[in-house]
């Protein structure tokens, strides 16, 4: 397809001698040239307030309304909107290279529906911006993929004038190493005090007197280049992680270069405190370039607990090389002009300023400092700000900035490993206790133990899939119509508890991996990233399976780079593992997902465990491709909750595919097949979608609906299993199944093949549910249910189950906090028989 702007014949540019002349007509003669004579089949009009500053390849969105004014309607399929940046000088007066070329069309942005002629639709306008810092036309246009842009048949859009400056990293980026040059060359300007008069050293006295200031600077340069240090560089990480700092995020940053550098000009003398200046920048520029150099890996910045791998680093230093671009030389192209610094000043004889005026200043500067804190209220936005629920670190940077969150990253790993109080003796007996007592729920028992011995184990973990989806229907239509006819040959387990909370997605994969309830507060992936689990990956990996993880996404979202190796992955893949086609929310569709994991698993050593955890589309639900709606959901289309109902029939069909691909590869029999999903939609609770549910706008009812559907296909398994049951059973069954005994494990859960016990099944914050009762805690408030009747009754008929339940909550927290799982496993491999 032929851009409409290089086109000589049809757009003519004539040479102009004036450079004012010549814009002037340049935006004349590319916006209003020749243009096909009306009618026009495809036109538009277009009402938009173009932006006129832009940050260098930053995309925005700004509100758009484009008007049908041609004689053809639009599929939203075919068409979109778009734009071309158009350098300012006309590409016939100016030569051109890669840094200044003239035409650049823009990225696509889709039509929510059909647009017929004359009518209208308002668009959220996706504008990137050049690469290359400059001055740019801009020129709105439509584009018929594969067959013409607008402008090509119809007249052109007017064009806007738009500065695009470089980023603030780069503008910021080089100011350390000027300061320290400025220093060097001020310092060699002004004469030791103890030198003797020279011709040189008379002329460097001149030149050094004429200005206090430039006296000032060149014994405080050292100062001034650390602040410059420590301040500037953290926006190369904002910039390349694509982050959004808050205005306290930028006081934090701010008052990271500054305190720590006052008190040591405060409390040390010059020649000491310029080696403690250098020392400092330099470990400041080692945090920045590990963050940015972490982060094009992972996906994340560096935390504590990943620097427990850096023993790997030499495993993947071609990759660190690879990642490693020009620009980061930045970071680092001051260090030597600052140890030539800090030697000079060492060896000035004169003395430091006296410690009271040094004391002034610090004072001064710090009171500055702390009110403006106070007006950004910094200590009351940071109280407000959940950081343990953050999805993934990156999150808390956009909160504290990079300093304050390696500060906020190493006192919390401090705080949970050095300074946490170890277990007692007593402790520890108790827990070892409970689990020994417990062995007989998760022992290898029952006719199906071993009934898929040395097959293979996938799992297909799916996003927010809850029970309800897999029955429900519309107007006759099934959502998941595959999944529900698995009942045929497979396990269905129809009251599996949903035990995530507030780490969602990881709490999912902590419970069925490790069978550890999560915490009552924060994610562990997050609070207990280096503890020594005994996951069933792990259990498995020591029997001789493969293990591999596969979501294609980022590594550190739920620090999942970290917990997955820990939980006993010997290979993970991660977003650069995939080709990324079609996205449907966060990330790779789900159909593609699992087309292109079939190579991985067939290349894998058998027996081997993958765990493939899908992503398509997520909590709110917005925005579902209308090329892959299949149900007529009438009233609901175009509603989160239609949106969803499409997700999982996508996720359905997706699924389907995938099995036939397994049995055409001889992995379908040779395999034991789970599904599960992680955790609830999400949805509030509303009277329009509970009567949708089918179920009553209570308590009761809505509690009993955040429940995840549990599918098992293995040799002999059939029908449908209604005992209750949580995430935390799904480690010990699958061992069951192929013939490993859960039995000396440290794990929460049973196996539900070969028990039958109806015991509560916990919940991380208090509520639990069993064969009986459901038992329900808001606030200070317990309300005790019974099932058959759907009333609440006397706490009492509770109260032995409650004491189970908080038992079970009690026993796990310890596991997660004191990091005991791998110490109760080696006690009772010596204590169960």
């Amino acid at each position: 397809m032929t851009n409409p702007l290089t086109r000589s014949p049809d757009y003519p540019i004539t040479r102009f001698g004036a450079a004012f002349a010549l814009v002037v007509f340049a935006a004349v003669t590319v916006s209003c040239g020749r243009a096909p004579a009306p009618p026009y089949p495809l036109a538009f009009s277009i009402q938009v307030s173009s932006p006129r500053a832009l940050e260098s390849s930053r995309e925005i969105a700004i509100p758009i309304a484009v008007t049908n004014t041609g004689q053809r309607a639009w599929d939203p399929a075919r068409v979109h909107l778009s734009y071309h940046w158009l350098w300012i000088v006309p590409r016939e007066l100016a030569s051109r290279s890669r840094w200044n070329a003239p035409y650049h069309d823009g990225i696509r942005t889709e039509l929510s529906e059909a647009v017929a002629p004359a009518e209208r639709v308002v668009v959220q306008g996706r504008v990137l911006a050049p690469s290359v810092p400059g001055v740019y036309w801009l020129q709105w246009d439509m584009v018929e993929e594969g067959v013409t842009w607008f402008a090509q048949v119809s007249r052109r859009q007017p064009l806007a004038l738009v500065f695009v400056f470089p980023p603030l990293a780069w503008i910021l980026a080089p100011l350390p190493l000027l300061i320290a040059i400025a220093g060097i060359v001020l310092v060699r300007l002004k004469p030791d005090a103890t030198e003797a008069p020279t011709v040189v050293s008379g002329f460097s006295s001149l030149v050094a007197s004429g200005s206090s200031r430039t006296r000032w600077f060149s014994s405080s340069a050292d100062i001034a280049w650390c602040v410059a240090c420590l301040f500037a560089k953290p926006f190369v990480v904002f910039h390349d992680a694509l982050l959004e700092p808050t205005a306290v995020a930028y006081w934090l940053t701010l008052a990271a270069a500054i305190v720590p550098v006052t008190i040591i000009a405060l409390v040390f003398p010059r020649r000491v405190r310029a080696w403690l200046l250098l020392a400092l920048g330099i470990f400041g520029s080692l945090v920045i370039l590990a963050d940015v150099v972490y982060y094009r890996f992972f996906g994340d910045v560096l935390s504590t607990p990943a620097l427990l791998g850096v023993h790997q680093t030499g495993h993947v230093w071609g990759s660190i090389r690879s990642l490693s671009t020009p620009g980061l030389v930045w970071l680092i192209a001051d260090w030597p002009f600052a140890v030539w610094l800090t030697i000079r000043l060492s060896r000035l004889k004169q003395p430091s300023a006296p410690f009271r005026r040094r004391a002034l200043v610090a004072a001064a500067t710090l009171v500055i400092l702390a009110a403006s804190g106070s007006v950004l209220s910094v200590r009351r936005a940071i109280a407000s700000t959940p950081l343990d629920q953050m999805f993934r670190d990156r999150a808390v940077v956009e909160q504290l900035g990079p300093f304050g969150f390696h500060a906020y990253d190493t006192w919390n790993y401090v705080r949970s490993t050095w300074l946490r109080v170890p277990v007692s003796d007593a402790q520890l007996d108790d827990a070892v206790a409970w689990f020994e007592a417990r062995a007989p729920l998760r022992a290898g028992t029952g006719s199906s133990f071993g009934a898929a011995r040395g097959k293979n184990v996938i799992v297909v973990q799916v996003e927010s899939l809850q029970d309800f989806a897999v029955d429900f229907q519309v107007g006759n239509q099934e959502v998941m119509p595959h999944l529900r006819r698995w009942i045929d040959d497979s396990a269905r387990f129809t009251t599996v508890t949903d035990q995530t909370n507030e780490g969602r997605t990881s709490d999912a994969e902590l419970t069925t991996m490790a069978s550890l309830l999560p915490l009552d507060h924060g994610a562990a992936a997050f609070r207990y990233p280096g503890n020594r689990y005994v996951a069933l990956p792990r259990v498995l990996a020591d029997r001789g399976y493969r293990t591999l993880s596969a979501v294609a996404f980022e590594p550190g979202f739920w620090n999942r780079q970290v917990m997955h190796p820990a939980y006993g992955f010997q290979h993970t893949l991660f977003e650069l593992d995939f080709r990324l086609t079609e996205q449907i929310g966060w990330g790779l569709n789900d159909r593609d997902f699992l087309q292109q994991m079939l190579p991985h698993l067939t290349k894998l050593q058998r027996p081997f465990l993958a765990w493939l955890i899908t992503l398509s589309l997520h909590h709110p639900f917005e925005d579902f491709p209308a090329a892959h709606k299949v149900l007529k959901l009438g009233a609901l289309e175009g509603t989160s909750f239609g949106n969803y109902l499409h997700t999982m029939r996508f996720f359905d069909e997706a699924l389907e595919e995938f099995n036939v691909a397994l049995a055409k590869n001889g992995l379908l029999d040779d395999s034991v097949i789970v599904v599960f999903g992680d955790h609830d939609a999400g949805f509030a609770r509303d009277e329009s979608l509970t009567t949708l549910l089918g179920i009553r706008p209570d308590d009761t009812d809505w509690a009993l609906t955040d429940r995840v559907p549990l599918f098992i296909r293995a040799p002999g398994l059939r029908g449908v299993r209604a005992m209750p049951a949580g995430q935390t059973d799904v480690a010990p069954t699958l061992l069951a199944l192929v013939g490993v005994d859960a039995a000396r494990l440290p794990y929460v859960g049973r196996n539900l093949l070969g028990t039958d016990d109806s015991g509560p099944v916990p919940r991380p914050y208090g509520d639990w549910l069993d064969g009986q009762h459901l038992f329900l805690t808001r606030g200070a408030d317990h309300v005790c249910i019974d099932l058959a009747r759907r009333l609440a009754v006397d706490r009492e008929s509770c109260r032995l189950a409650d004491e189970r339940a908080r038992r079970d909550r009690d026993v796990s927290r310890l596991v997660v906090v004191d990091d005991l799982q791998r110490r109760i496993w080696e006690r009772l491999t010596t204590v169960v028989k």
